[in-house]
């Protein structure tokens, strides 16, 4: 990366066709997902670019197309591949990329609605009744999650064909309803579908000194300042998981703020549509919070709505993902895009509670395979790709969200006492 960074070449690999993206070629002032490419470097990038983008996109790149790939280096044809090119073929036929607009005018109702009733709790009963200020603040909670599955559907394009009418609702619902920051939300959730349960590369597992998911992140102890208080912290993390989880919230709106300020690739328009819808969000919020409460009631709203959103957000996250395997760069190369994507993901089974508790997100197998397919689709495809996996002998993981969670806790137990092994290994060297 230093060399990309200093102005050497980039590449990878889109159809046996090499790209060069480095520094110098201006790639990254043109690419709507900004650096996210840099986790597909030295990779057959055309799993990645098949699922994010239109098939006009392939054009666009010819800017920076530099040769062919050497034919003794192209890959052997792939029948999982060619099975999977023919289920997007045939879900396109079956309309499953099409979105319900009613559809998703209901979810944008609906949820507004339950801020709406926040609100409307906070502005009649913020001063004179704790009850209403603890609903008010569980609603606002809810609220915020439903944003983010509203968010992430607009932001991965499953709804309107015209991008910018999904990047422009993204922005109101993910910016200023939710406070989360459009343009890290899609460095960092990009990046993470690109390369996901990757060691070192998938940021959503890149949650050292807190939490470990795998033997390899208890190698680097020692690149934290105070490794005893990282290795205290993953001996305790099975107990320490659910509090983790209700600082998240705040974790992402203080990493949303700092990204404004980073040195991510931004276009001054959009800084400034950034700035100004998160300044928009945390403007009514505050207002609403320290406007219409009693002191001690705003501070009770504040934490139920920030801590309480954290803990349902983190909540379905980590059930997607965590607690599945996790493989080192040099073992995910042994892997097709698509396989990595189903060994990683954990789907969990549908109800209506789950269907919309997690946002649609419990068909993450599904999601991780068809980006821009909208969740209302998701019933439909997934007793496809099952099909699909069990014809591949490919492992496919669904389970119940208590039984996910379970998982979850009994792979952060295992890697806790092997911190504890290592530790006390480390003492009596």
């Amino acid at each position: 990366m230093k060399d990309v960074n200093e102005g050497g070449p980039a590449l990878f690999v889109i159809h046996n066709k090499v790209y060069d993206i480095g520094s110098s070629s201006g790639f990254f002032n043109m690419h709507p997902g900004g650096a996210v490419a840099i986790s597909q470097l030295g990779k057959d990038a055309s799993g990645a670019f098949e699922v994010f983008h239109t098939e006009n996109a392939e054009s666009i790149l010819s800017d920076f197309y530099v040769g062919d790939l050497d034919p003794k280096e192209v890959g052997k044809p792939n029948a999982f591949k060619t099975d999977i090119d023919e289920l997007r073929t045939k879900l396109t036929k079956m309309g499953c990329f099409e979105s319900s607009k009613l559809y998703y005018l209901f979810k944008v109702a609906s949820t507004l609605s339950i801020c709406l009733t926040s609100a409307a709790l906070v502005i009649n009963y913020g001063r004179t009744s704790t009850l209403a200020v603890i609903v008010a603040g569980l609603l606002m909670a809810v609220f915020w999650q439903q944003s983010g599955w509203l968010a992430h559907d607009f932001l991965h394009h499953q709804v309107f064909k015209n991008r910018m009418y999904n990047d422009a609702v993204g922005y109101m619902v993910g910016n200023v309803w939710q406070g989360f920051s459009v343009s890290w939300w899609k460095d960092k959730h990009c990046t993470h579908h690109s390369v996901p349960n990757v060691h070192g590369e998938d940021p959503d597992i890149n949650t050292m000194p807190f939490l470990a998911w795998s033997e390899h992140a208890l190698e680097f102890f020692s690149d934290f300042k105070d490794a005893d208080v990282s290795r205290f912290l993953i001996a305790n993390q099975p107990i320490l998981f659910f509090p983790i989880l209700g600082v998240a919230r705040l974790a992402w709106c203080s990493s949303s703020i700092r990204f404004q300020f980073g040195d991510k690739v931004v276009s001054p328009p959009k800084a400034l549509l950034e700035k100004t819808t998160l300044a928009l969000h945390w403007a009514w919020f505050l207002t609403l919070t320290f406007g219409f409460c009693s002191p001690l009631r705003a501070l009770l709203f504040f934490f139920l709505a920030e801590c309480g959103c954290g803990l349902l957000l983190a909540f379905v996250f980590t059930v997607n993902h965590n607690g599945m395997p996790v493989y080192t760069a040099s073992e995910a190369k042994k892997f097709d895009f698509y396989e990595l994507q189903i060994l990683t993901g954990r789907d969990v089974i549908s109800n209506s509670f789950s269907d919309w508790f997690t946002g649609g997100l419990n068909y993450q197998v599904e999601h991780h395979m068809f980006p821009t397919l909208p969740r209302h689709h998701f019933h439909k495809v997934q007793p496809l790709v099952e099909e699909l996996c069990k014809k591949h002998n490919v492992p496919f993981h669904k389970t119940t969200l208590i039984g996910g969670m379970g998982e979850i806790l009994g792979r952060l137990s295992g890697l806790a006492k092997a911190s504890t092994k290592i530790r006390y290994a480390a003492k009596h060297q």
